[in-house]
């Protein structure tokens, strides 16, 4: 790879500067100064925005590839950014605004395409320079002489972190973890990034022809958490463990960390007045709301062949994926890609964006998914798999072929060895 190009300074941030609204006294626990001196270890920063869970789980995923190559050699803090440096009006505008465009898809899907083909680049990048500024004042602050290396999953956090580099002197490397594996669209390209990585062809092409200069975009396989690649736990073991009927055909939809995922009750309703007899479960994420109401919708068809199984937030999806022979859901990154990864198909019921409707169109494209948008389409389907079993069967045979690559090791090695060689060579110099 070649070397970035030395990035232009401004002067530092004056000493009396404080973040609005936070003093050192109010830093979060795990903002605690850092002094190369007094401390052996190289710290990273994983810095995110838990705006749905997209742009955390590959953080949290690239934490633990980091720590299983390199075991206690690096500290390392996966942060909700903006939270954690007392940005509050910003983090809230952040998470609402997204909660706000899951019900409203339309909203998000529009607007990017307007950012894509017609507001000019250099436009969008001003407008979000103005909308960052007093984030990455912030971030400069909390950032300097504590971090020796920087990687971002949320596209706002690396802007931010790239102003801050640029404007108030905070020299340690920028890495972007882009978490639309199908897309680069415009808010990711970020050129004064040491590197940003996608994971696939298309997703370079889009960066690139975003002004991003093509040596500063690498290639690699999306980052899934270690258990998702780790041997599969076998069905019948697996539904033990969660309580769920050992010989039922089985259903999960994932409504998001959210738990928005389009009309899911009117997909749920659909199956039961169908009277099909699968186990349908429904992860609500963090919506108690749904959970409550998918209870009630329960208990109004006790006789129903249709057992359904309403949950809370999962935190152990690869268990649930075990169990499951089917998997429905929003067309997020992380859904996608962790259900083609444990061998499933991905059935779709609805996207938020462009950046969404390319994980669709690539499940369509390999024929290792369907899009469903309709709840009549979820039924014909179902039907279809309990009376021919094998077309479920040669989907599976499909997801098999594809052969996916999961790039969490591979990405946390070139991590290390292109932005901190010195930290692995110093340690084996003193280990020797």
């Amino acid at each position: 790879m070649h070397q970035a190009e030395p990035i232009p300074l401004e002067p530092a941030v004056p000493f009396a500067f404080r973040p609005i609204g936070v003093s050192p006294g109010h830093l979060s626990p795990t903002a605690r100064p850092y002094n190369h001196a007094a401390m052996h270890k190289p710290r990273i920063l994983l810095a995110m925005i838990t705006a749905g869970n997209g742009h955390k789980a590959p953080a949290e995923a690239l934490r633990a590839g980091l720590e299983k190559l390199y075991p206690g050699q690096f500290e390392i803090d996966v942060l909700d950014f903006a939270a954690e440096i007392g940005d509050t009006i910003f983090d809230k505008f952040t998470k609402d605004t997204w909660n706000w465009m899951l019900r409203h898809p339309w909203s998000a899907y529009y607007g990017q395409l307007l950012l894509e083909w017609v507001v000019p680049r250099a436009l969008t990048r001003w407008f979000t320079a103005r909308m960052l500024r007093h984030h990455a004042r912030n971030a400069a602050f909390f950032v300097r002489g504590r971090y020796d290396l920087l990687v971002s999953t949320h596209y706002f956090t690396v802007q931010a972190l790239s102003d801050a580099r640029r404007k108030f002197k905070v020299t340690m490397p920028l890495v972007g973890i882009c978490t639309d594996p199908f897309d680069g669209h415009v808010l990711w390209a970020d050129e004064h990034a040491d590197e940003i990585i996608v994971n696939s062809p298309r997703a370079k092409r889009t960066l690139e022809r975003n002004g991003v200069r093509p040596e500063r975009v690498r290639v690699f396989g999306y980052p899934l958490g270690l258990q998702f690649t780790a041997q599969k736990q076998d069905r019948a073991s697996a539904r033990e463990e969660l309580g769920l009927q050992p010989g039922q055909l089985t259903v999960l939809q994932s409504a998001g960390g959210e738990g928005q995922g389009g009309q899911l009750e009117d997909f749920v309703q659909a199956v039961l007045e169908a009277d099909l007899d699968v186990q349908y479960v429904v992860a609500c994420g963090r919506n108690e709301k749904l959970l409550e109401r998918l209870n009630d919708l329960k208990a109004q068809y006790p006789h129903s062949k249709t057992h359904l199984e309403p949950r809370g937030y999962i935190s152990n999806m690869h268990t649930y994926l075990a169990a499951t022979d089917v998997v429905l859901g929003k067309a997020g990154a992380s859904t996608t890609l962790e259900a083609l990864a444990t061998g499933h198909p991905m059935f779709h019921t609805s996207f938020v964006n462009q950046s969404e409707k390319t994980n669709v169109e690539f499940c369509v494209e390999h024929r290792v998914g369907r899009y469903l948008p309709e709840p009549e389409d979820l039924v014909r389907t179902l039907r279809r798999f309990l009376e021919h079993p094998a077309d479920l069967e040669r989907l599976r045979a499909n997801v098999a072929a594809l052969e996916l690559e999961v790039g969490t090791l591979e990405i946390a090695r070139h991590l290390i060895e292109t932005h901190l060689p010195w930290a692995v060579e110093a340690r084996e110099t003193v280990q020797a």
